[in-house]
């Protein structure tokens, strides 16, 4: 078959998808990219009212703000499988592969904007920032048991936080997931559940400390060629993170492309294979990187 490009009641459903196992898309707010790009406004000092008597001048508060550099980058896979595999599912061949695209393009997302890291080589994106360049970092078993133990990291971090004059808002959790059979039995000084809902393995979001606390692979940077740092949460303003997708994403279909796999080039169709390529670009904006508190497994 010639190339096609699939219409969007296939590539619709994987966006969605990705849009709901990403702790970036779930924590932070969605915003419209120009292909080209967008200068984003960040509020640095928020509005003050104050008192005044009928008839009297009104107070003028001042509104600090920055702007950041809204530009997308473009994230890109290809997915090979047999054409007796597409033949056999006529009309539902592309929703089979539907949770593994929609998989990657969620990990893309988080690895992008907690690490700044490509998922395929592990390497780093050029001028970007991302949200482990936060200077405040908690080591987690750095609290006594007898002083709350993991719940006392938790809170030392929401302190670093807080108590910084720059931004004084906490949130919510990105968390890796092997951090959760710890939290599911851990207690605060009180004897209180550090997890505040009920265990439910399958559910991509807790609530922590009365916070959100959502869950992805990506938190720890182990995705791809990326590797597995020391980090296994981040706290904090989830307001400061802008995200958002230039375009609707593209998934192209060809039987006669030619590839390079595994450093051998193949033709689709001389091995009757069938060739799926997905493309989005996605952009992201960080007002302040230290917003944000990284808990880290000691010993980094």
């Amino acid at each position: 078959m010639p190339e096609q490009v699939l219409p969007p009641e296939v590539t619709g459903p994987i966006f969605e998808k990705a849009a709901d196992k990403s702790v970036i898309a779930r924590l932070s707010g969605n915003v419209p990219v120009p292909i080209g790009g967008i200068a984003v406004p960040v509020n640095t000092q928020k509005p003050e009212v104050g008192v005044v008597g009928e008839g009297q001048e009104k107070p003028v508060s001042n509104v600090g703000g920055k702007f950041k550099m809204f530009k997308p980058v473009k994230l890109a896979t290809i997915v090979v499988v047999s054409e007796a595999f597409a033949r056999a599912n006529v009309g539902g061949t592309y929703s089979r592969l539907s949770d593994d695209l929609a998989d990657a393009v969620a990990r893309g997302v988080d690895l992008l904007t907690l690490h700044g890291r490509s998922p395929i080589d592990g390497t780093r994106v050029p001028d970007k920032e991302y949200i482990d360049q936060t200077s405040n970092r908690v080591v987690l078993g750095s609290t006594p048991r007898d002083e709350g133990g993991i719940a006392g990291d938790f809170i030392a971090g929401y302190e670093l936080i807080v108590n910084d004059e720059s931004s004084d808002d906490f949130t919510g959790f990105a968390m890796d997931k092997r951090l959760r059979p710890r939290l599911m039995g851990a207690t605060d000084v009180q004897g209180r559940p550090l997890l505040q809902t009920t265990a439910n393995l399958a559910d991509p979001l807790d609530v922590v400390l009365g916070l959100p606390a959502a869950y992805a692979r990506a938190v720890s940077g182990r995705v791809g060629a990326s590797p597995d740092t020391s980090v296994r949460a981040y706290g904090g303003d989830w307001t400061q993170v802008r995200y958002g997708f230039a375009e609707e994403m593209t998934l192209r279909v060809s039987t006669e492309a030619t590839l390079m796999i595994d450093g051998e080039v193949v033709s689709l169709w001389q091995r009757n294979l069938v060739g799926l390529l997905i493309e989005c670009w996605f952009a992201w904006a960080i007002g302040d990187v230290n917003a944000f508190a990284a808990y880290e497994m000691p010993g980094s």
